[in-house]
């Protein structure tokens, strides 16, 4: 018999009414449609952009990069180990009472989800929760992963922001309608940091009070209405972090910053492997950095396919390379997160496999007993 998960109260309930229950099956379908259209969307725009620059152009320099896979690999899985370990760290003291390797996995098998549903993240960070359950109470694995997200975010802001004023200085802003997109970049980026600041500086507590908006209303979710002090014990949690655990909130900011050098590094080997020997680390930041607004942008289609390559495309244009070099890079790097989602799917299928066997064993003990 293996370990018993944690219960608590942010599970879902077992009995819902018929309604409700209705209500959830036809959500489900739209979800599915809209994910089944976002995919299909992001698929065409890969093949409609392989046919334009031409595969055998793209083939060619993805050749090139040879056995030098093996280490861009490795940067791709010490960046996982890197995440999994902030959200780790994130973890109360008194309740990090399991191994590191169980952080790992949920980091994995979260990733794995994110990657084949388009609602991104969100469904992929509460599966890293679930997936820690049999080890911590719901409530404060969640808190972790959302931690370990804030603290990524903010830091993806500052390289945002960094790669925008080098790309300036020293390409310039690439013409008028790149110059506006730079510039609105910046604004959004300068409001969320404004928002991060302020809702760690008052303990903000933005969910439950939505909630607690809308039940005034009489429009909220019945679900999230029965959940909410629990959402709002998450919430203290996570804006209780800073103020109570400073040195560990540095520690996890360090973290994060360092998964964004490891993701640098990444870019810059890979333009040495294709031959761009005269590529500098300012322009592999650059990428990076510009990089990460298309993923935020794009996030709703599955594993940002077609928009990554397309991005990673016109990013590279920008900078004076060609298209095909932007999608050969952005297919290398995409080979190494295949290759990390493969971990997490076994992950995934893993547990489901443990949690079968032990739902089994569970019956016959009870069909032994009743025999008794």
């Amino acid at each position: 018999m293996g370990m018993e998960p944690y219960k608590d109260e942010l599970e879902p309930d077992d009995a819902q009414p018929p309604e409700d229950r209705r209500r959830g099956s036809r959500g489900k379908h739209v979800m599915i449609g809209a994910h089944g259209i976002a995919f299909l969307f992001g698929l065409g725009l890969l093949a409609f952009l392989i046919y334009n620059v031409g595969y055998q152009s793209i083939l060619e320099s993805v050749s090139k990069v040879g056995w030098g896979f093996i280490p861009i690999f490795a940067l791709n899985f010490i960046r996982h180990v890197s995440r999994a370990a902030s959200m780790y760290l994130a973890v109360e003291p008194e309740h990090r009472n399991f191994k590191f390797r169980s952080a790992l996995a949920a980091r994995f098998g979260g990733e794995a989800v994110t990657f084949f549903t388009f609602t991104g993240p969100f469904l992929g960070d509460a599966a890293k929760a679930i997936l820690l359950r049999r080890n911590l109470p719901l409530t404060y694995g969640a808190s972790a992963v959302i931690i370990d997200n804030i603290l990524y975010y903010l830091t993806v802001i500052f390289m945002v922001l960094a790669g925008i004023a080098l790309l300036v200085a020293t390409y310039g802003t690439g013409g008028e309608a790149v110059g506006r997109v730079l510039i609105g970049t910046v604004i959004v980026s300068l409001v969320l940091f404004a928002a991060f600041v302020l809702a760690i500086t008052y303990r903000v507590t933005p969910t439950s009070s939505a909630i607690s908006f809308l039940e005034n209303k009489g429009i909220a979710p019945a679900f999230f209405v029965r959940k909410q002090k629990n959402i709002k014990d998450v919430e203290s949690i996570v804006f209780d972090f800073y103020h109570d655990r400073k040195r560990d909130f540095f520690t996890l900011f360090a973290i994060s910053i360092g998964v964004h050098i490891i993701s640098v590094v990444e870019v810059y080997l890979i333009l040495q492997l294709l031959g761009f020997t005269d590529a500098t680390v300012a322009t592999a930041f650059i990428i990076e950095s510009l990089t990460k607004i298309i993923n935020a942008a794009f996030g709703f289609i599955p594993g940002t396919v077609g928009v990554y390559e397309g991005g990673n495309g016109l990013i590279l244009r920008i900078l004076g390379y060609t298209t095909a070099v932007g999608v050969a890079l952005a297919l290398v790097r995409r080979g190494a997160i295949l290759l990390s989602t493969v971990i997490g799917v076994g992950v995934l299928l893993w547990r489901t496999a443990e949690r079968g066997a032990q739902k089994i064993a569970e019956a016959k003990e009870q069909r032994s007993s009743s025999a008794e």
